[in-house]
């Protein structure tokens, strides 16, 4: 029920970037469905997900089945492999399709599994060709109120004071 998906989060759940003491006295809001564009809280509210689920969701809600489809019948051939070292089909047709849709010579892939981690990944990378060059370089540019992600790399160089500061 409502009622005790609202107690359950407030004595377990630690929200991102949340001050906890706002739903003290306050329903935290629980997203429980969505469909197409459209998000659903426990109350029945509609939403336009216009953040398409922190940039995650670009297609929508709506193709469950599809999706579930092609998860399931990727975890009946192989759940998971890394590609540390090692190589796997599906990686190697998604790296082929995306080097295909690639600008120029850009055809090499590294998949991670979201955007924090490719900011990271790619603030490494960078910094490593240079390390390789000689050089010293360890700063970034970032726009005055740009959101880059959550791990320690991408927080150090996004552009927003409160967040950057910690790190």
């Amino acid at each position: 029920s409502h009622e005790e998906l609202q107690r359950a989060a407030r004595d377990h759940l630690w929200l991102h970037f949340t001050r906890m003491g706002v739903y003290q006295d306050a329903d935290i809001p629980i997203i429980v469905r969505g469909d197409g564009c459209y998000l659903e809280d426990s109350k029945g509210r509609r939403y336009l997900d216009a953040l398409a689920g922190l940039f995650a969701v670009q297609i929508g809600y709506s193709y469950g089945d599809e999706i579930g489809q092609a998860a399931h019948e990727q975890m009946r051939e192989l759940p998971f492999y890394t590609n540390w070292s090692y190589a796997h089909p599906r990686a190697i047709e998604l790296a082929d399709v995306v080097a295909d849709l690639a600008p120029g010579d850009l055809n090499r892939v590294f998949f991670v599994s979201g955007g924090s981690e490719a900011v990271e990944s790619a603030w490494k990378l960078a910094r490593q060709y240079h390390l390789h060059r000689g050089e010293r370089r360890y700063k970034a540019i970032a726009r005055n109120v740009a959101y880059h992600g959550t791990t320690m790399g991408a927080l150090s160089i996004n552009g927003i004071p409160a967040l950057r500061a910690p790190f």
